[in-house]
C-alpha cells in the first residue's frame, strides 16, 4: 500500500464529535489522526478523540446527551472463532488483559442506535493519557490543522504524543497489547510518513526522545541500519516496485 495525500478537511466521523463537543476543543487520535495525516489504514475499529482533562467530565455528559451510551470495550473476535474455541470468555479475558491500563483511562462509548457508524465505537481520553495538547493550549499551527474547535495534530505531534503514551504504558504495564499498538501505530507513521530521525529533536522529554530514538530513531538505526521501505510480496525477489511506501522513487 502507497500513502496518502494529507487531509484537507476534517473526516465525518470528527465533524460529529467535533459538533456534539462544541465548544470544547476536540484533538482526533489514534487511526483518526493517522488517516488524516495519509497513513492507508483499510478499516477504522473505533474513534479515538483527547480533550484536556479539565473537560473530560463535560465531554462524557455532551456525548451522553447526545447519544452515545457509555459501554465498555468490545473486543469480541468473529462469531465463528468464539464459538469453535473450548473457552470463548478466558479467550475474551485474556486479550483485554492486554488493554487493562487503557481501560481504565478512558471513556467508551456506542454510537447511537440507527447512526451509521453503530458497529464502531468511540474512545474518549484526557490529555492526561495522551499528551497531545500542550500546556492546556492547543498547540502552535505548525503542529496542528485546526478546525472550529477540531485540531487535527500534524506528524510530530502525533509521533511525540504516541511516544510519551508508550514510555507511560510500558514504566506502570511492561509489556501489553496497548504498547504494541503504539508501537505499530509509530512504525506505520515512520513508514509511509515523513517521520524522520529527527522528528522529536525539538521535544523536552528526553525519556520519550530517547524510547523513539531506540525504537524508531538514530540509537536503532546505528544497531540495525536503516528502515527497508521499499513494497513487494516478497523482499529481495527482485520484483519490488520503484517507489518506495512514501511513493519516493527508489
Amino acid at each position: 500500500m502507497f500513502r496518502r495525500p494529507r487531509e484537507t478537511e476534517p473526516d465525518r466521523l470528527s465533524i460529529k464529535l467535533r459538533d456534539a463537543l462544541q465548544p470544547l476543543a476536540v484533538i482526533p487520535w489514534g487511526p483518526l489522526a493517522m488517516c488524516y495525516l495519509g497513513v492507508p489504514i483499510a478499516a477504522l475499529w473505533a474513534s479515538m478523540i483527547v480533550v484536556q482533562d479539565d473537560d473530560y467530565t463535560a465531554a462524557i455528559e455532551r456525548l451522553e446527551r447526545a447519544g452515545f451510551d457509555r459501554t465498555g470495550p468490545n473486543r469480541a473476535p468473529a462469531p465463528e472463532i468464539m464459538e469453535d474455541h473450548p473457552n470463548p470468555q478466558q479467550m475474551l479475558e485474556e486479550i483485554n488483559a492486554g488493554f487493562k491500563r487503557l481501560d481504565r483511562s478512558c471513556a467508551v462509548f456506542d454510537y447511537p442506535h440507527g447512526d451509521p457508524e453503530k458497529d464502531m465505537q468511540l474512545y474518549l481520553f484526557p490529555d492526561s493519557f495522551a499528551h497531545v495538547f500542550q500546556e492546556d493550549i492547543p498547540r502552535p499551527p505548525a503542529e496542528m490543522n485546526t478546525y472550529g474547535n477540531l485540531h487535527y495534530p500534524l506528524e510530530q505531534a502525533v509521533v511525540e504524543s504516541f511516544a510519551k503514551a508508550a514510555v507511560d504504558e510500558e514504566t506502570e504495564t511492561g509489556f501489553s497489547a496497548w504498547g504494541q499498538s503504539l508501537r505499530a501505530w509509530i512504525s506505520l507513521m515512520s513508514g509511509y510518513l515523513e517521520v524522520d530521525n529527527d522528528a522529536l529533536d525539538h521535544c523536552p522529554d528526553q525519556q520519550a526522545v530517547e524510547w523513539c530514538s531506540r525504537n524508531f530513531g538514530r540509537i536503532r538505526e546505528a544497531k540495525f541500519g536503516p528502515f527497508d521501505r521499499r513494497i513487494s510480496k516478497r523482499l529481495g525477489s527482485g520484483k519490488e516496485m520503484p517507489v518506495d511506501m512514501r511513493g519516493n522513487p527508489i
